[in-house]
């Protein structure tokens, strides 16, 4: 049997969003398990560039929601060990991006010469990209910035094999101010963002998707002065909380860099598999990104976010247009990594979606 569809209203792209009856949606997509995806304004594939899984690690559960919500592709991020098993059961659906390591009881050499070896062993396994989480607490445990001196021969190295890096950049602003209280410990966010620049000046041949938009989603500003500056900058998505509340905080200002950024953001969900989730984990969170993206949906979000102002985190949809869409899901990814993301399968989809139009 073929699931019903919820039927959605999207505005044309010169029209403002308004709620299409936002509570009842979301009562109706709770009760099914979010297990019914409405249809989607843009028919294609989607490709999902920030995951986290393993196959001890509930990845089967993932996938099935990705493959529910017409997410054909993921990009999972972690150990090389961890990821090539998860490829090898799942052809064609994952790609890897390793993750840099610097184990406790090492020292900045050993780091370097580890580090120096997964690039290495990236390139042999056919992976595209090589992560670095260079988050608050990595300067906490490490004492290092992504654009130290000491890392150089790393970005050198991925420069010249013609890897990419995703880079995890800064933090929520909230959490500057709740949870990285102490700057010296921490560093100040400014810090954490300015290390992303000074690679971004140094390796100007190096291919950089900034994670989370950047770590800066709260300041679309700060954020198309870089895109403007370094064009080979792209920047995920990838949060849910984080992103949806910054984003619907200043709904028509994001819509409207999303779309004049189209090609340069990739789609990310950052959804982490877990061996015992709760109950439509992962599939809440496609509905709350597919819902957010595409329509002009107002309505509670469906899973808890301790930052929401209030303690009540709401959805704003920014329901951008089909052309943009069809560059977030699928075609920045294709031009960042220089990879033709099932082609065929797209022209499929687009024919179907005419037929179901005509």
């Amino acid at each position: 049997m073929v699931p019903r569809m919820m039927q959605l209203k999207h505005t044309t792209d010169r029209q403002a969003p308004q709620d299409p009856d936002g509570q009842a949606m979301l009562a109706q997509a709770r009760a099914e398990g979010f297990r019914r995806p409405p249809a989607r304004k843009w028919p294609g594939p989607v490709v999902d560039v920030h995951t986290h899984a393993s196959l001890d690690r509930g990845a089967a559960g993932l996938l099935e929601a990705a493959g529910l919500y017409g997410v054909h592709k993921l990009f999972v991020i972690g150990s090389l060990d961890s990821l090539l098993p998860l490829r090898d059961r799942y052809p064609g659906q994952v790609e890897i991006t390793p993750v840099f390591s610097f184990p406790e009881g090492e020292g900045p050499e050993e780091w370097v010469r580890r580090n120096r070896q997964i690039i290495a062993a990236a390139r042999a396994a056919g992976a595209l990209m090589v992560k670095l989480w260079a988050a608050p607490r990595f300067y906490a445990r490490t004492r290092l910035w992504a654009h130290s001196p000491l890392l150089e021969p790393l970005w050198q190295e991925l420069e010249s094999s013609g890897l990419a890096l995703q880079i995890h950049v800064a933090d929520p602003d909230l959490w500057f101010s709740r949870v990285y209280t102490d700057p010296r410990l921490y560093g100040r966010k400014e810090e954490h963002l300015a290390q992303l620049e000074a690679i971004l000046q140094r390796h100007p041949g190096l291919r950089v998707l900034a994670a989370h938009m950047g770590g800066h989603p709260e300041d679309l500003d700060a954020l198309s002065r870089l895109l403007d500056l370094y064009p080979q900058l792209y920047l995920d998505t990838g949060a849910t909380r984080w992103i949806v509340r910054e984003l619907g905080r200043q709904r028509e200002r994001s819509r409207q860099f999303l779309i004049r950024y189209a090609g340069r953001i990739l789609f990310g969900t950052d959804q982490v598999a877990l061996a015992d989730p709760e109950p439509a984990r992962y599939e809440v969170r496609y509905w709350i990104h597919q819902m957010f993206w595409e329509t002009a949906l107002e309505c509670d979000l469906p899973i808890d976010d301790t930052d929401a102002p209030g303690g009540r985190p709401r959805l704003y949809g920014l329901d951008l247009p089909a052309t943009t869409l069809r560059q977030l899901y699928l075609e920045a990814a294709c031009r960042f990594f220089g990879r033709r993301f099932d082609a065929e399968r797209t022209i499929q989809a687009e024919r179907a979606g005419q037929k179901d139009s005509a």
